[in-house]
């Protein structure tokens, strides 16, 4: 039988270090989720959205205050030697 005492606390569950709950985002309308939440969740950008949707949904995430996860992927132009 499983046994008690492996689980993380109920109210930090699911948390990152920064203290925010992630929710994954597509598009640019699914960052405005976040507008009355911005204190209590992140934005993360799906694996499979473009350096130009990214551009876009940074774009609005930083206007509405909502912090952002992985800001900095796809977005170089050139890769470092």
């Amino acid at each position: 039988m499983p046994k008690i005492g492996y689980g993380s606390n109920h109210l930090t569950r699911h948390m990152t270090p920064s203290g925010h709950k992630v929710l994954l985002v597509h598009n640019a309308r699914e960052v405005d989720l976040l507008l009355m939440h911005a204190g209590r969740f992140a934005a993360e950008i799906a694996h499979a959205v473009s350096s130009r949707k990214r551009i876009e949904i940074l774009a609005r995430a930083k206007v509405l205050g909502v912090k952002v996860t992985n800001a900095a992927g796809k977005l170089r132009t050139e890769e470092a030697i």
